[in-house]
């Protein structure tokens, strides 16, 4: 048996970082929504005991428990206690270290994809768990489509589904490391924490037109000032006269958002540049969500 799952990446439309908590984290407020870029993991079963990952392009992750698919796996096969393994094939589509969530969304893809194979039927609360440990951004994963996420990311609340949207990601060659991020956010806020928006909380309590104008990320000061080539990236995307763009997440990747797929296609032939340019769509919950499918060979997985 040989099983597949898409794993697609998010971007954040709004960050907020509200505060410092007691285990070190930053306490955060995140409206956070799937695309339709993806990553693939294919998977069947192995010898007990054995975890195999092969990753297309070759090293492009770190090797072993160094990336979050094998620490995934590895943490379902401990909490099943059942003697399992599995050989499983990434392959990548999002950018790496670029805010978009394409190791949380791997890695809460395998929960679901090894599930599955293994024949374990977890609950959701099950899988929940092991995905708040896994990292900040893998349990919005398990639920996809659009919701707001608060604490350091593991709690996740779902929102109606907000449409299809067009949305232009541009991606420069470098990766952005996530604590350096907030460590340089820490020494300039000095710890004062910004204000929460009226706007953007009747937006999540009752739903409705996204409040585009208000939305933003706190972080994108700090990114842009040590990594000039993502706000020269941003600049590009704001020339194009989007409903919103901004940094997503930590960075390195900007994102403008659109009416349709089809202004996002024009908009992306006038922010050409040296950086990597997607045309994508935001995706609902039913398809922003882990789906496991049964593939027969290597070409579906391709």
């Amino acid at each position: 048996m040989r099983l597949t799952v898409a794993a697609c990446a998010k971007v954040n439309l709004h960050l907020q970082v509200v505060g410092r908590r007691a285990d070190g984290y930053h306490e955060l407020r995140t409206v956070l929504q799937t695309i339709d870029l993806c990553d693939r993991l294919a998977a069947e079963p192995a010898p007990p005991g054995v975890l195999e990952l092969v990753v297309q392009p070759a090293g492009i992750l770190p090797p072993d428990g160094g990336n979050l698919v094998t620490r995934a796996a590895e943490a379902l096969a401990r909490h099943s206690g059942a003697s399992v393994g599995a050989r499983i094939e990434l392959a990548k589509q999002i950018p790496v270290a670029a805010g978009l969530g394409g190791g949380s969304s791997d890695a809460a893809s395998t929960l679901v994809l090894l599930d599955a194979l293994w024949g374990l039927k977890l609950g959701p609360d099950e899988l929940m768990n092991l995905a708040i440990n896994l990292g900040s951004d893998v349990p919005f994963f398990l639920v996809g489509g659009l919701a707001i996420a608060s604490g350091r990311g593991e709690t996740v609340q779902p929102l109606p589904d907000l449409g299809h949207f067009g949305v232009v990601v541009c991606t420069p060659p470098i990766e952005v490391a996530t604590g350096e991020v907030y460590s340089l956010y820490s020494e300039r806020s000095r710890l004062t924490w910004s204000e929460p928006n009226a706007r953007v909380d009747a937006f999540v309590t009752y739903s409705g037109a996204p409040p585009w104008g208000d939305f933003g990320n706190d972080l994108e000061p700090v990114v842009i000032e040590r990594w000039p080539q993502v706000g020269r990236a941003l600049d590009r995307l704001e020339a194009a006269g989007p409903l919103y763009s901004a940094v997503t997440g930590s960075g390195g990747a900007s994102v403008a958002v659109f009416p349709d797929l089809g202004a996002a296609r024009v908009a992306a032939e006038g922010v050409k540049g040296p950086w990597s340019v997607n045309v994508v769509s935001t995706i609902g919950r039913e398809k922003g969500r882990p789906i496991v499918a049964r593939c027969e060979g290597q070409e579906d997985f391709e």
